[in-house]
């Protein structure tokens, strides 16, 4: 089980779109292999050209000995900061945080957060 923290989007989406976005309170596989270009890929566009920024320092700056060692560091501080980061990037956005849930898929956790929060009904028609 993980935790799914919703994130509410703004007051003027409908449809589809006002559903919360859900993230996942865990480390990110894909960020930890990839570094900057994997937060891109999980629509963090900001804190990746943050983060690709001081990865080009560290490898100008830093020497060969310590290089793959601090940048295998930083890759590792990244998928571990990705939940933090991705809300963040939601709030830039507009989006509000909410209670979260604990489910086992993203989809899981919508449904059941959704269960919960009776001004977001699972369909229309409920």
């Amino acid at each position: 089980m993980t935790f799914y923290t919703a994130l509410l989007p703004p007051g003027r989406a409908t449809g589809p779109a006002s559903w919360p976005v859900m993230v996942a309170e865990r480390m990110s596989w894909l960020v930890l292999l990839c570094g900057w270009v994997g937060l891109g890929l999980r629509g963090c566009p900001v804190s990746a050209l943050v983060a690709g920024g001081a990865s080009i320092l560290i490898g100008a700056f830093a020497p060969v000995a310590v290089l793959l060692p601090l940048l295998a560091g930083f890759h590792l501080l990244l998928a571990l900061c990705m939940p933090g980061l991705r809300q963040w990037e939601l709030r830039l956005r507009g989006y509000r945080p909410t209670r979260g849930v604990y489910a086992t898929s993203p989809r899981a956790a919508l449904l059941r957060w959704m269960d919960h929060d009776p001004a977001h009904p699972v369909s229309p028609l409920t």
